[in-house]
């Protein structure tokens, strides 16, 4: 559509603010199609010709009345303001209740980015807009205008762009001086002028108290770093000392910059605010957040030991891998190397801590069955690979499949003398608890060649096995009165229907449907009611849907004595 016919469009809906804003959705929809883009200008041209005042009806409007289409008139609104004629008062005033409906989020920089385009049309509106903000009573409001205001400044002007910045760093109200320090990194200079923001940079990171200023003079050293790359010695230097400051806001800076920036930083600069993120507090929920996404970057760049290093700190700090979900599904999924390598580690360290961390790890994985491998490298003796399977057993018994695995994989390089003992534990207790599933996964083993001799064994002392309680099971003395057994399982099956009931009550299920009890039959009935009120009946067979999963016989059989080698297991150290 030309800028004639939308000018014209919009002129014929100006009667109201309501009905020029529907029409303004309406035209923004139709332009996502066409490469003409004319609705910006043609409002703009509308207020400054003094038909319509844009100020006035966006500053009115209420993002819950609009719903999604206020985000629409926002980013018509933001397209146009560089093109509209306004006081500073008007546009400030207008920008300053959108900030507060829209919130906090992405939008809110799109705000600040489309009056530092109004500001940068005129070079005398920077200086009133400053002059203006510092002369305000709501400082909290308005002060984080004056950043925009500043980086509005072209190349011919940094010089006042500069002067203005130190006259905003050197301000007793520490909200002013943090937009100073946020503005020094961005400001378009060249290599004449590096030195002169390296130094306030500098000077102020030592005499600065404010938390939220020192954060945003990390994230100025920072971004003045990626600009002037031969800086980046001094700033290590700098930092080195600078983040000493326990800060939470400063951690939150260094954790945002490592988990989404990370690539402008050199890698001496990358371990110093590692090191210092292995300070984190369980309480940081948003720094714990942004590891999370630390630990994913670290893992695909192959830096193996930053990320364990990490890892261990955050896992002391109180954090658990269910805060670090996104790191867990990338570790299981997608870093066998990794995982085989935190896995093997941790269970020869022994620490409590770091053990119950694989338990939680494999704990919440769903899925296929993971491919656990001893690092081998780590299990230079026949000490350690004992030991090791062993702790294996005790942390991770309820993943009968995958403990067999990481057992198996050590049995590849262990002496004979080794493999007995590895035999003895796989089979108690970990075949004698879970016959059905590793009966499967050794027969597997079998057929795919993998410690064939091994897996044969274990398989005939189960059948051996097998055998005699067989043999036993026939002795009369030994069988329960028919009576008993009636008896006994009337009692299971009133145990589990009271269980089904209870939990039946807080069952997410309830919230969608209705219980209904089935007198009899093998199918259900319900009716779909028409348009008419007349009702069909319809029938449809019931199907079934099954789970199961198998419990260790030995916890039933023998209780005592598997939780007493488990404990064992657990606690013993090297």
């Amino acid at each position: 559509m030309s800028l004639e016919e939308t000018r014209g469009q919009l002129l014929n809906a100006s009667e109201t603010a309501e009905d020029l804003l529907a029409l303004v959705c309406d035209l923004y929809a139709q332009e996502l199609h066409t490469e003409e883009r004319s609705l910006a200008l043609a409002l703009a041209e509308l207020h400054n010709t003094g038909v319509i005042d844009i100020l006035k009806m966006v500053k009115g409007i209420d993002k819950k009345s609009y719903g999604s289409n206020f985000f629409t008139i926002l980013q018509t609104f933001e397209e146009a303001l560089p093109l509209i004629d306004a006081r500073i008062e008007d546009v400030l005033h207008c920008l300053v209740q959108l900030v507060q409906q829209v919130g906090r989020g992405a939008t809110i920089g799109t705000i600040y980015k489309a009056y530092e385009r109004y500001c940068s049309v005129k070079a005398s509106r920077s200086r009133d807009s400053v002059e203006f903000i510092l002369a305000q009573s709501d400082l909290n409001a308005y002060a984080p205008f004056l950043s925009s205001s500043l980086l509005a400044y072209d190349a011919d002007s940094v010089i006042t762009a500069i002067q203005m910045t130190e006259r905003l760093i050197s301000n007793r109200n520490a909200m002013i001086r943090n937009q100073g320090y946020f503005t020094l990194g961005q400001l378009d200079i060249d290599e004449t002028k590096a030195n002169l923001i390296w130094e306030q940079i500098r000077n102020n990171g030592v005499s600065e108290s404010d938390n939220d200023c020192c954060a945003s003079i990390l994230m100025s050293a920072l971004q003045f770093g990626k600009r002037f790359p031969s800086y980046w010695p001094q700033i290590e230097e700098f930092l080195i000392a600078f983040v000493k400051r326990e800060s939470t806001e400063v951690l939150q800076i260094i954790s945002s910059i490592v988990a989404f920036q990370s690539e402008i930083l050199p890698d001496s600069i990358l371990y110093i605010m590692l090191k210092k993120l292995t300070n984190v507090s369980c309480d940081h929920k948003g720094i714990i957040s942004n590891i999370d996404y630390i630990l994913v970057m670290l893992a695909e760049k192959s830096k193996y030991s930053l990320a364990v290093e990490l890892l261990e700190s955050t896992l002391i700090a109180g954090v658990t891998f269910k805060s670090l979900d996104y790191f867990s599904n990338e570790l299981i999924n997608k870093h066998q190397e990794l995982l085989n390598h935190i896995i093997t580690k941790w269970l020869l360290g022994g620490e409590k801590q770091f053990c119950h961390g694989i338990l939680d790890l494999l704990h919440d994985a769903t899925g296929e069955e993971i491919e656990l491998k001893a690092e081998l490298d780590l299990l230079d003796n026949d000490i350690k690979q004992v030991f090791i399977s062993r702790k294996a057993i005790g942390w991770l018994f309820t993943r009968p499949v995958e403990t067999a695995k990481f057992i198996l994989s050590i049995a590849d390089v262990a002496s004979e003398n080794t493999i007995e003992k590895l035999e003895g534990i796989l089979y108690f207790p970990l075949l004698l608890s879970y016959p059905g599933e590793l009966k499967r996964f050794f027969q597997s083993c079998i057929d795919s060649g993998i410690q064939e001799h091994l897996c044969e064994r274990l398989l005939a002392k189960y059948k051996l096995h097998q055998t005699g309680i067989e043999k036993v099971s026939e002795l009369n003395e030994l069988k329960a009165p028919s009576e008993n057994l009636s008896i006994y399982w009337k009692n299971v099956d009133r145990s589990m229907q009271k269980a089904i009931e209870e939990a039946s009550e807080f069952s997410l299920f309830r919230m969608f449907s209705k219980p209904k009890t089935l007198l009899y039959g093998n199918s259900s009935i319900y009716y779909i009611h028409q348009g008419d009120g007349e009702s069909i009946r319809q029938e449809m067979q019931m199907q079934t849907f099954s789970h199961s999963t198998e419990m260790p016989r030995l916890d039933a059989l023998d209780p005592v004595l598997l939780d007493y080698f488990l404990i064992t297991c657990r606690s013993e150290r090297m």
